[in-house]
């Protein structure tokens, strides 16, 4: 009897030396981790250096050579027309009946630019001819009657060149839904007028497409050591106190250009506080 107790006595205080231990361990552990939280905290130097409203995106430019229906290229490629830079594609008219057609494809980028909070569309183009005797037309693809159209477009006579740099730019009011598909692409044509007796050459310098929105656009600044990672924004007035979900990573000693379209910021004063996933706040005062 007097063995079994004994026994029993060395299993309880074994028993209790491991739940010790294991308790001892955790706390260790909690403590280490809870150092190395406030450590990285610590090392986080966050900044908001500007907020300002935006109603226009960057534009869109197409990523892949245009489709040419009438006519042919006679140098350069699509990479030419992403930029207004004086570097262009060029085009000729086609062999009698001397016509020109073509069209690229254009992608929103919906993840910045919701459908929702879209509220209209243009395109713009920048062109030069040799021949300015004939209009030039701008048209995009509706996804419901399934044909090129400018039904709804706020210009619809098309554009008469001078000698030099034209631009010619359009805006789908609010018809623009019938022109963008659910996934953001957009197919955009130019063609010329008619038929005529003048082999047109035509250079193109730049041809975009972006959308019209009521939106805001942060600078983030990362001044700290480690990577950074931006997970909610609220913006405060007198009136209002409203937070967004927000997703933006800056690398340390980079300064990024954080775009919402769905977040309208109040006119007169207020507060706009960006949070980071380890708990820092940066403050940007608007007066």
């Amino acid at each position: 009897m007097r063995n079994r107790r004994g026994l029993s006595n060395l299993i309880i205080v074994v028993l209790s030396l491991v739940i010790l231990v294991v308790i001892v361990s955790n706390v260790i552990l909690w403590s280490y981790q809870m150092n190395q939280l406030d450590w990285e905290k610590m090392q986080e130097n966050v900044n908001v250096s500007n907020v300002a409203r935006i109603t226009r995106s960057s534009w869109f430019v197409t990523q892949n050579e245009y489709t040419i229906n009438k006519g042919g290229r006679t140098s350069s490629s699509y990479l030419d027309t992403q930029i207004m830079d004086n570097n262009y594609e060029s085009f000729r008219e086609s062999s009698p009946p001397r016509m020109f057609d073509i069209n690229g494809t254009f992608s929103i980028d919906l993840s910045i630019y919701p459908l929702v909070h879209i509220q209209s569309v243009e395109i713009q183009l920048k062109y030069r001819v040799d021949d300015t005797g004939e209009k030039w037309f701008l048209k995009a693809y509706d996804w419901t009657s399934k044909s090129y159209s400018d039904n709804g477009f706020n210009y619809t006579v098309g554009h008469t060149p001078s000698l030099g740099w034209n631009y010619y730019a359009v805006n789908l009011t609010n018809n623009w839904l019938s022109y963008v598909r659910n996934d953001g692409k957009i197919l955009i044509k130019v063609h010329d007028q008619l038929p005529d007796s003048t082999r047109t050459n035509i250079e193109i310098d730049f041809l975009g497409v972006r959308v019209a929105v009521s939106g805001a656009l942060f600078t983030l600044q990362n001044k700290g050591s480690r990577t950074t990672h931006f997970v909610s924004i609220w913006v405060n007035n007198s009136t209002e106190h409203k937070r967004y979900d927000a997703d933006a990573f800056v690398n340390s000693g980079e300064t990024i250009s954080y775009q919402r379209a769905d977040i309208q910021l109040p006119s007169g004063q207020y507060t706009v506080k960006v949070v980071t996933e380890r708990g820092n706040i940066a403050v940007y005062a608007a007066r």
